[in-house]
């Protein structure tokens, strides 16, 4: 292996193929190190937050209705960021959205890249002091809120019936700070 610092791909082209209100496609024409070109297609979407709410011992999670999948899955409560919008803003914006109970402590816990092919982040936070309000879902979110211990979660995730990434990732990013 070379130097790390020269050893890059060269983006030569870029052409936006799609975009929508959620995301976007690119496709790169890029030169590798060894010279030789390659088609790269990638996406931008908006950055996310998950919530690891904890609540008298009890997570709240969502059962969350995807429709591309046609099934519910259980999750924690999790939404995009908005424009101007810091992810802690988003993250109480979104917990008191989905799952009807206001944060009084969000704590950030860190991001994480979600796949290669996108700069894409998933911020990470966490409360163990909530407020009951009421849920503002938008039209279009099925869900139900569920409140769970963190070992019925981590069950959960060993069995591999738990299926959205940033839950399994949020979840264990707090256990490891010893959160719960």
């Amino acid at each position: 292996m070379g130097d790390k610092k020269t050893e890059r791909w060269v983006r030569e082209a870029s052409r936006l193929t799609y975009k929508s209100e959620y995301f976007e496609v690119h496709t790169d024409t890029v030169r590798l190190p060894s010279g030789s070109k390659i088609t790269y297609d990638w996406y931008a979407a908006r950055d996310f937050c998950v919530i690891v709410a904890l609540n008298d011992g009890r997570l709240i999670a969502i059962e969350n209705y995807r429709y591309p999948a046609d099934e519910w899955f259980l999750e924690l409560p999790a939404g995009h960021i908005e424009d101007e919008e810091a992810p802690i803003q988003a993250a109480s914006r979104e917990l008191e959205e989905e799952t009807g109970y206001r944060a009084q402590n969000l704590v950030y816990l860190g991001w994480y890249y979600v796949s290669s092919r996108t700069l894409q982040k998933g911020h990470v936070l966490f409360c163990d002091r909530l407020a009951k309000t009421a849920t503002r879902r938008e039209e279009s979110e099925l869900q139900r809120v569920k409140l769970i211990t963190p070992s019925y979660l981590e069950n959960k995730i060993r069995r591999s019936e738990v299926k959205h990434a940033a839950t399994i990732i949020a979840y264990t990013i707090a256990k490891s700070r010893g959160l719960f």
